[in-house]
């Protein structure tokens, strides 16, 4: 376990946690015969908000099968890693933030490709990608442009049954009114400018505060950054922030 956890970045500090506090045995062996069934599927479990170290140990348990499954298909060990080691940035106090979330990297439908995350999906019956942005490095307009070149290969490639000729990313970055607050020449809204918007989703105050302050809704918000003063300043004046979807051709 130890092994498993320093392979997928769980910090020194975290392990102890996350030893001192195993699941039930038959809980984790259920768990673990789930995640088996969706692997290499594009459907999954959801997993529950209360569950303790339990989807921690089941996703642990079942990564040597899934990098398995990614070998299989060709996927770089490179590859693969940098997927799963941000599950290891999501642990805290010994469990996992938000487990649901993972489900995509466990049945292997999303890679990351250098700055940007990449899941196989579908919309309206076309197999499409989907964009998410993982926290922890700029959103440089060179970053992404490198992602993004490398997207379709790496699919065609490891994937060849199915063709992406679109990509979605549905995030609060999306959000125009970023523009009120950001210079022009932001890294965020020249990544916003690349997507051609469709709809507003919903309201994503609490996934901003998660995700940019890494705190509770309802937290108070420091304003450290150009970036979090418009975050905390929109809120505070009674606004909301909202996830927008945009798509792009690849």
């Amino acid at each position: 376990m130890r092994e498993l956890m320093d392979w997928v970045g769980i910090p020194a500090t975290e392990q102890a946690a996350v030893l001192a506090s195993p699941p039930d045995e038959q809980q984790l062996a259920a768990a673990v015969a789930e995640l088996r069934r969706d692997l290499g599927t594009l459907e999954s479990r959801a997993w529950p908000a209360d569950s303790g170290t339990l989807p921690l140990y089941a996703y642990l348990t079942i990564l040597p099968e899934v990098l398995a499954w990614h070998a299989a298909r060709g996927v770089p060990r490179e590859i693969s890693q940098a997927t799963m080691r941000q599950l290891g940035s999501r642990v805290r106090d010994g469990e996992l933030i938000r487990p649901y979330w993972f489900a995509r990297h466990f049945r292997g439908s999303l890679y990351r490709i250098g700055r940007l995350q990449f899941d196989r999906t579908t919309r309206h019956g076309e197999a499409i990608l989907d964009i998410h942005i993982p926290g922890g490095e700029p959103l440089t307009p060179e970053a992404c442009d490198s992602s993004l070149t490398a997207a379709r290969p790496f699919f065609a490639r490891h994937f060849p049954a199915e063709e992406y000729k679109r990509a979605f990313c549905t995030s609060w970055l999306l959000d125009p009114q970023l523009a009120d607050y950001l210079p022009e020449d932001s890294n965020i809204l020249r990544f916003q400018r690349r997507f051609t918007p469709e709809t507003v989703v919903s309201q994503a105050d609490d996934d901003v505060t998660t995700f940019v302050f890494d705190l509770p809704p309802g937290a108070d918000l420091p304003r450290r950054t150009t970036l979090e003063r418009a975050i905390a300043d929109h809120l505070a004046n009674g606004n909301h922030w909202h996830h927008v979807t945009g798509w792009l051709p690849l």
